[in-house]
């Protein structure tokens, strides 16, 4: 059944390449709402153009596909608002600035945590964002953990051990939350974590003469 979906476009991607059939080309979108990126791909399917910008407002119906993306309902898609034109070219010494130039976008301001933040997005956007991302990856994670036995929670079963099992696992997603929303704004891993380098798949020496077992 479709969902009626309304947000910012955060950013539009493109995939294309040729077949029997010839040129073919896709595209797909993330949405933010609230300030909050949602985890779904937004799928146009194959050779829909899009009538929206990065930064606009649209409302759209969109049908579940799997865990990770939603098709989009082909002519559903309303732009509720426009994002804001670019700031012209700064006026010269010389000239006087017009009454009627369009508003400068927000300047940018270098976040501690983040990094330079500029555009439509605040500090405050990004950081929920990437706490948004941070948790979803933790709770695919514990699920992860659950399905391999590698989370130590309560072995009752039944209503006996829900409460215990219940503390474990949002235990364990808040601190994987906590822990990749740090790791990805301050890259601390790159640090902690060696890396493997490039894996040589070569084999250990050249091919035998074909007269050789």
């Amino acid at each position: 059944m479709a969902e009626v979906m309304t947000g910012t476009v955060v950013k539009i991607f493109t995939n294309d390449g040729v077949n029997k059939r010839g040129k073919w080309f896709a595209k797909s979108f993330k949405l933010a709402q609230d300030g909050i990126e949602n985890n779904y791909f937004f799928q146009m399917g194959f050779n829909v153009s899009v009538s929206f910008e990065e930064g606009d407002t649209i409302e759209f119906q969109a049908t579940p596909k799997d865990d990770r993306a939603m098709t989009v309902v082909e002519g559903s898609v309303k732009t509720v608002s426009a994002s804001a034109p670019a700031a012209p070219a700064a006026p010269t010494a010389a000239a006087a600035p017009s009454a009627h130039a369009a508003p400068a976008r927000k300047s940018a301001k270098t976040s501690e945590l983040f990094g330079e933040i500029g555009g439509y997005f605040t500090e405050d956007d990004i950081r929920r964002i990437s706490y948004a991302n941070c948790r979803g990856d933790a709770i695919n994670t514990v699920r992860l953990l659950l399905e391999h036995d590698g989370l130590p929670i309560s072995e009752a079963k039944g209503k006996a051990g829900q409460p215990k099992r219940f503390e474990a696992i949002t235990a364990a997603v808040d601190k994987l939350t906590v822990e990749y929303y740090f790791d990805s704004g301050s890259g601390r891993k790159l640090e902690s974590v060696a890396d493997a380098g490039i894996v040589d798949l070569a084999g250990d020496g050249s091919l035998p003469d074909s007269g050789e077992a």
